[in-house]
């Protein structure tokens, strides 16, 4: 993301002349509005303090018919109420709507500061609402509350997704859309849910950090149609909350889009000292990323504050080095959105913000308006993007946090994201992100899928198994009982004449089919420990293409741990582990794969692999046994790997040579 800026002088908003009539600079007007904006202007930082209270209605909450808002504005002896309201069938208004005084009575303040005035909720739109309290002194000090509400009455009115493809998707295919009108799926790591409560391989910079999942709207909730980012600050979070969705999950598994592609969102939330609601993209090539910030709007007003006349567009190439040796630099660009289609500030009423990416030409768009353009990144036309949304509160940005005023919270409403891509990717797609696989010979990796669990299957891409052996294309068996008889390698590559033929004992589906817990576990190999947990059952393996191998059989468990055993069988006894039969006791190993060398039931070695070693016959059957005592346990995948040479029990034999 992109941090402080250098200019703090900035733009009058501009508001409808059908509000007020100015007379000259300084006399009175008609209705009591004098030279009120949105807090951007050009007289100074200085100018600005923070000196409004509201006592009712609290923020954020829920309104409807005839509001009373009564406030404070110490020192101050002018004031007015401005909202953004739906058009009202003039041409000028149709598309963006109207700013509207909401006091056009004007607002009388007492000798301490205090006024109030009241509105007809009904009159606005329906949902999320921002009610602008402006007030100033003959002194020319000023101050902007911005009180969130959300009207349970009112019209409505651009509410969704258009029927109609914003035009900068001419010609391309919605891969990916969410109005936020069904029950939200976010998960802390985004694995099992359509997106991650965290950034993608770490690196949450938010001030107030970015939360797990806590429920109770902390930090997400959908209301009406829309999704609430909620920044909290109180005494179940002293150090605050805020929230983060990123469209893949903590193994690069969700929704990329590739060039040509085009990507929107819209949404509105609060300017105020500290909020940094931003939508963004990511592109991970193997020398470098491209990040593209569609959007990074810095709340806040005052001396040491951001005072942004809009928004910020920065495209970073981190990583990257110019032709002359030095860093890459970053595009960027600040549309003075005040000035541009309905002229309203990013938090008066929703955008929609927007980028295309092209094999060319890098554009981006405000309510389909164009705005800037660069020529596309490298990474960004080679490489798919994800896109992240995110209500961060202070943090790497540099800026203070001064929330005290809304109670310590503010609140991001999304409307909506779409996806578009002339050429939707592939998916399996995984970038070169992750762990590497280690295996130095050649291996075949069967993993135990349970259906229509997406989380317990191993894509092309994905790195499991022991840290010696590590491969990727492993082939996924999915369901308690069934044949495969085609079959791919470590490289990819078909196995003729192998086939595997496996079973589990009749009982309930369920228990037979489940998933295990992670136990530390990340990537490709919490996929594969994930599931198929199989408390017994047996696996026939023929064609086996090697001269000489060892077998890896991997365990999994439920909360408790237990233990177990595993037996390797042949019709040719006397080319496989003389062993036949290990024992393992399985419980917390940090995440890593530990092999059991016990051979004896009644003296069980902790560990969640077994290794049979020194086979060559040309079929095998695997049994095992998950329950001899404690929670329950079974087989989560199998590995037959190639020998290079006759091999002992050291576990590092297969790891690759320094190179």
């Amino acid at each position: 993301m992109s941090f402080r800026f250098t200019a703090l002088l900035l733009t009058l908003l501009a508001i409808p002349s059908s509000a007020f009539s100015v007379e000259n600079e300084t006399t009175q007007i008609e209705n009591g509005f004098h030279e009120f904006n949105d807090g951007h202007d050009d007289e100074g930082a200085e100018k600005w303090t923070q000196v409004i209270r509201v006592t009712q209605p609290e923020p954020r909450s829920e309104v409807s018919g005839m509001v009373t808002v009564t406030f404070s504005a110490k020192s101050m002896t002018e004031a007015a109420a401005f909202c953004w309201t739906q058009p009202d069938g003039s041409a000028a208004s149709d598309r963006w709507g109207r700013d509207v005084n909401v006091a056009p009575e004007g607002i009388v303040l007492d000798a301490r500061g205090n006024g109030s005035f009241r509105f007809d909720a009904d009159a606005f739109p329906n949902g999320p609402m921002n009610v602008r309290i402006y007030a100033k002194n003959k002194a020319g000090i000023k101050d902007i509350y911005e009180l969130q509400l959300f009207n349970k009455g009112g019209a409505v009115w651009n509410q969704g997704i258009p029927d109609n493809p914003p035009p900068a998707a001419e010609g391309m295919k919605l891969v990916f859309e969410d109005d936020f009108d069904g029950p939200l799926s976010i998960s802390n790591d985004g694995r099992g849910a359509t997106y991650s409560a965290h950034k993608p391989g770490g690196g949450d910079f938010s001030g107030w950090p970015f939360s797990d999942v806590l429920g109770d709207g902390k930090p997400f909730s959908r209301k009406g149609t829309w999704l609430r980012i909620s920044a909290r600050k109180d005494q179940d979070s002293p150090n605050g909350i805020s929230g983060l969705i990123a469209s893949v999950d903590a193994d690069f598994r969700g929704t990329w889009t590739q060039a040509p592609c085009y990507l929107e969102c819209r949404f509105t939330a609060q300017s105020a000292i500290g909020t940094w609601p931003a939508f963004w993209t990511l592109a991970l090539g193997e020398n470098g990323t491209d990040e593209l910030d569609i959007v990074e709007a810095y709340g806040g007003k005052g001396k040491g504050n951001p005072n942004h006349p809009g928004y910020s567009i920065v495209t970073h190439f981190w990583g990257q080095k110019n032709q002359n040796g030095q860093p890459k630099e970053a595009f960027s660009a600040r549309p003075e959105i005040t000035k541009l289609g309905g002229k309203s500030y990013w938090s008066t009423t929703f955008h929609t913000y927007g980028v295309y990416v092209g094999s060319e030409q890098t554009v981006y768009y405000f309510d389909d308006i164009e705005v800037f353009r660069h020529p596309s990144g490298d990474v960004s036309k080679k490489n798919p993007h994800f896109f992240l949304i995110n209500l961060a509160i202070g943090g790497i940005s540099g800026w203070p946090i001064d929330l005290e005023r809304y109670g310590n919270g503010t609140d991001m409403w999304i409307d909506y994201v779409r996806v578009y891509s002339q050429n939707p990717v592939d998916p399996d797609y995984l970038p070169d992100q992750g762990p590497k696989p280690q295996l130095a010979t050649a291996g075949i990796g069967l993993n135990f899928q349970v259906k229509d669990q997406a989380t317990t299957r191993l894509r092309p891409k994905d790195t499991a198994g022991h840290e010696s052996v590590s491969q990727r294309n492993w082939n996924n068996l999915i369901g308690p009982d069934g044949a495969l008889a085609t079959l791919n390698d470590d490289q990819g590559e078909t196995i003729p004449e192998m086939s595997v033929l496996w079973s589990v004992p009749e009982g309930d589906q369920a228990w037979r089919s489940r998933s295990a817990r992670e136990w530390g576990f990340q990537h490709g190999n919490l996929a594969l420990q994930s599931g198929f947990i199989q408390l017994g059952g047996s696996l026939e393996v023929t064609g086996i293409p090697f001269e000489n191998y060892d077998v890896f059989v991997y365990v999994g468990a439920g909360d408790q741990g237990g233990s177990g055993s595993v037996t390797l069988r042949s019709d040719e006894a006397d080319k496989v582990d003389p062993a036949g039969t290990y024992y393992y006791d399985l419980s917390w190993h940090d995440g890593k794969f530990k092999i059991s060398e016990s051979t004896d039931p009644l003296h069980l070695a902790p560990g969640n692999t077994v290794a049979f070693r020194g086979n060559s016959a040309n079929s095998v059957q695997i049994q095992w046994n998950g329950n001899l005592k404690g929670g329950w346990t079974g087989v989560t995948g199998i590995q037959i790997v190639a020998s290079p040479e006759p091999i002992s029990s050291n576990e590092d034999v297969y790891q690759k040579p320094n190179e």
